[in-house]
């Protein structure tokens, strides 16, 4: 009922497999003013971070729960009502991390393994949980032939990887926010347009990535920044140059990690009763 107090209680969950850091908790959707808190009121909250879930022990993620105290229904007219609809934004500091075996063969290797009907072995892109996906793609294998560059010490052999972030979340109003986001406005806190996310990238042993000019996707120094597309994903093509041929064959792995702050929301609908006679809301 109308001036009636309101407390709004959020449960929040780490239901990923890395620390969720810097987690800030804050509420959206009405207009505080117009609830008339009393007492003091906190629209947002710190929460420091949060441990991942523990799929070894069944361990789940920490849980905390956050109280937003000290609010009152707004005025309404007795005989009129209004359904509103609060809003708690959750942001967070994530790291999502992807590994994919690369398997380096000698060519006269790989020819005596096929010759003997064998195949190299494969493994798809494995990654931790959170709420941005990672894949890595390649071919099967790389066949070197110890053939090197005498002006440059290294060896010819230079093949492609294509790597794709996408928000898993997106359908759900999850969203990636520039690192430095810590709340605001409900929806003008950031950029609609800037979605960054910090990708760093190890080759595999035997390896390194090929200089590839001013580009802003040049995989060489290992760092990368991406804008994933109107907030859905991103993609980055490389391409790494074999340094040290193996004898036989060799399998290491490439490993990406995708650093980011993300947000996601949770929404519940209070219905106010008026009970103000006409005429208490003008002069």
């Amino acid at each position: 009922f109308s001036e009636e107090p309101v407390t709004l209680q959020l449960k929040v969950q780490n239901q990923g497999q890395a620390r969720a850091k810097n987690v800030v908790a804050e509420l959206a959707g009405i207009d505080v003013s117009e609830w008339g808190s009393f007492g003091g009121f906190a629209s947002q909250q710190n929460l420091g971070d949060l441990i991942a879930a523990d799929s070894t022990t069944g361990t789940p993620g920490e849980t905390r729960t956050v109280t937003f105290r000290n609010l009152l229904a707004p005025r309404l007219a007795k005989g009129t009502e209004f359904a509103y609809t609060p809003i708690v934004k959750v942001s967070y500091d994530y790291i999502t991390t992807a590994h994919k075996p690369i398997t380096l063969v000698d060519q006269t290797e790989l020819r005596r393994i096929q010759q003997q009907g064998q195949t190299l072995p494969t493994q798809a892109t494995t990654q931790s949980a959170g709420p941005l996906n990672v894949e890595i793609r390649t071919g099967n294998f790389v066949k070197t032939s110890g053939s090197f560059d005498i002006s440059g010490g290294r060896t010819y052999e230079i093949f492609p990887v294509y790597i794709q972030v996408t928000n898993a979340l997106w359908e759900q109003g999850g969203s990636v926010v520039p690192k430095d986001y810590f709340g605001g406005s409900a929806y003008g806190g950031f950029n609609q347009e800037n979605y960054p996310v910090i990708v760093r990238i190890t080759p595999p042993s035997g390896t390194q990535f090929v200089y590839s000019g001013y580009s802003q996707q040049d995989c060489s120094s290992n760092l990368l920044t991406v804008d994933l597309w109107q907030g859905k994903s991103a993609e980055i093509t490389c391409e790494l140059q074999v340094t040290s041929p193996p004898q036989f064959q060799q399998q290491s792995l490439i490993t990406v990690e995708a650093d980011y702050r993300f947000f996601s929301e949770a929404r519940t609908s209070i219905k106010v009763v008026g009970t103000s006679e006409s005429g208490a809301f003008g002069y």
